[in-house]
């Protein structure tokens, strides 16, 4: 095998709550992640064993160097050996959008190369290299529909829940993961937790599971753009949702016409990223077959 591309979805957690900040000022948490239908794609090239590793991308300003998470993952891997190989990254995910973008990209990563080298690494040293370069990495190296709890490295999963339709938006702006987990720190009445509603509503209809999901940060997270996303979701009859620490803000519909309407409206508001996606019942692929870890 010379090269190998992959498809790489991106996440939402149907509910987020935090649970605790440990001494090393780590905050624990307890969150339902959901692979969907908007993605990166990666290409991972064999070249001379001499040769440097390269990694390129199509979206200006990702550095395409050691600060990038896939040229770390591939360092990790390949310590002293840390060459002869050529990664394109094309981006679909949004930036600062709490989607996972970046970890979704060192999971393919680490799965890709240890794929195409025919590398000797087991899938819990997988997972513990993945957890050491990001909290949200283990998740994608499994996909699908995951119990995070922890920091995110610890992972349960769960039985595959039917496809939803989900109307996602961001605004231009992010969110600072620091700056928000500091707001959180300072709420005196903490919104009540979702995650085990989100849990019994799984299988249900999709008016039972959506009205169950919460995220924490909604409670401190207010840019005008998302208050906007906000409105014109809840007119058009859908529960707003954070992703992660935000950006973006999802709601999930019955049926695919409403998903539509409410997205043209969020267009027509000024709303730069918008599109319908669905859940997806697993996560990175490699040539249209599961690439993923055993949990």
């Amino acid at each position: 095998m010379q090269s190998i591309q992959m498809k790489i979805p991106a996440k939402i957690n149907l509910s987020l709550d935090v649970t605790g900040k440990r001494a090393d000022g780590y905050h624990t948490l307890r969150s339902v992640f959901q692979t969907v239908g908007i993605y990166d794609s990666m290409v991972i090239t064999r070249t001379e064993p001499s040769a440097p590793f390269v990694l390129h991308c199509t979206e200006a300003g990702v550095p395409c160097d050691a600060r990038n998470l896939v040229w770390r993952a591939a360092e990790r891997l390949l310590g002293d050996a840390f060459s002869g190989l050529d990664v394109t990254l094309e981006k679909g995910i949004p930036s600062q959008a709490g989607m996972g973008g970046g970890s979704a990209d060192c999971a393919a990563a680490l799965l890709g190369i240890r794929r195409l080298l025919g590398l000797p690494v087991s899938d819990a040293a997988l997972l513990e290299i993945g957890a050491s370069l990001g909290a949200d990495v283990p998740f994608f190296l499994a996909g699908g529909t995951v119990l995070c709890e922890g920091i995110g490295e610890k992972l349960t999963r769960l039985p595959d829940p039917p496809l939803r339709t989900l109307v996602i938006a961001k605004g231009h702006a992010g969110v600072s993961t620091p700056a928000a987990y500091q707001r959180i720190d300072g709420l005196s009445a903490p919104p009540a937790p979702c995650t085990d509603g989100v849990l019994a509503n799984l299988q249900k209809d999709a008016e039972a599971l959506f009205s169950a999901c919460g995220n924490i940060f909604d409670a401190v997270t207010d840019l005008p753009e998302i208050e906007k996303i906000r409105r014109v979701m809840q007119e058009h009859g859908l529960h707003p949702v954070l992703s992660g620490s935000g950006a973006a803000v999802f709601g999930g519909c019955g049926k695919r016409a409403d998903a539509e309407n409410c997205a043209e409206a969020l267009r027509s508001a000024g709303i730069p990223f918008v599109t319908v996606a669905e859940t997806v019942q697993g996560g990175i692929t490699a040539e249209g077959k599961p690439l993923r870890i055993c949990i």
